[in-house]
């Protein structure tokens, strides 16, 4: 089985952990856990793929705690640095149990072989990650790895701010930073390349429904970017390749070179107000419910 590529390593200068703090940020995961934690039974285990800094393992802890909720939590990333900093920064507290685990979302059924009860677990999640998996092969892999180690009655979560509706509310505040920081490079854009390829909503809909699961909900948030977000996220390694990943020449710059341009390009902006929309979905194993679309 092909393994999924994902962008540059994290590092102690350049990781996800400061963004991963923001207040808005961690409510538009947190709304969605809160609503997947609903139709959880106590105790629950639930894998959370892409885990990164922990974010979503935390924010299951706390919830689990102001809910009277038990739960064990197994967190899946292949980054070495985002795995010690979710062990380091995650306090499980009285009602949790977390741990986790360096591997690959495709390698679930080998990664938690002697981890999980033979019925498979109650909840499996990928949040703000999917778009970082190469290739919709790999995407697919993945997500059917995820669905695989449901139970009869699990749900998945996903989310991403990386979707055709990403920049419905700030397009060209988004298309200037990015032209700022090319002309700070003294970088052209290779018009035959994709920097990135972006999926619509129905696109990542449909690669779930083909592993089997039933889609319960579905909804768009409009997440407003603080300053200092946008200073956090200058400094993710995914990101900053991301943006830069149509540039000519790219391979010849440094990661501290673009994401330096990205500063000063958020810099030049001043305070101009960026707004990002994040697509999450929901769906269940079981025969197929009602949808609700809740919308922006």
């Amino acid at each position: 089985m092909p393994k999924a590529e994902h962008w540059a390593a994290q590092s102690e200068a350049y990781n996800f952990i400061d963004f991963a703090n923001d207040k808005a940020y961690r409510e538009v995961n947190r709304v969605l856990i809160e609503k997947a934690l609903t139709r959880l039974p106590s105790p629950f285990s639930h894998v959370d793929v892409a885990s990164g800094t922990g974010l979503v393992a935390q924010e299951v802890c706390t919830l689990c705690q102001e809910q009277d909720k038990r739960g064990t939590i197994i967190g899946i990333d292949p980054d070495g640095f985002a795995v010690e900093s979710a062990r380091k920064s995650t306090r499980p507290g009285p009602n949790c149990v977390v741990q986790f685990v360096q591997g690959m979302g495709q390698d679930l059924s080998r990664l938690l072989a002697d981890k999980i009860g033979r019925k498979g677990v109650d909840y499996a999640s990928i949040h703000d990650a999917i778009h970082e998996i190469k290739g919709e092969d790999d995407k697919r892999s993945v997500l059917a790895s995820m669905a695989g180690i449901l139970n009869p009655r699990g749900i998945l979560t996903l989310n991403s701010a990386f979707t055709t509706a990403a920049l419905e509310e700030s397009a060209m505040n988004w298309g200037r930073l990015k032209a700022r920081a090319f002309a700070i490079l003294g970088g052209k854009r290779d018009r035959k390349m994709t920097a990135i390829r972006i999926h619509t909503p129905e696109e990542y809909k449909q690669m779930i429904v083909d592993t089997g699961l039933s889609v319960v909900h579905e909804a768009k948030r409009v997440i407003k970017m603080s300053r200092a977000a946008m200073d956090a996220i200058a400094r993710y390694p995914a990101f900053v390749e991301g943006v830069f990943g149509d540039m000519v020449g790219r391979e010849r710059v440094t990661l501290e070179a673009k994401s330096r341009a990205l500063l000063e390009a958020v810099e030049a902006l001043g305070s101009v107000e960026l707004s990002r929309v994040w697509y999450e979905i929901m769906a269940q194993r079981a025969t197929a419910r009602r949808l609700t679309w809740v919308g922006t």
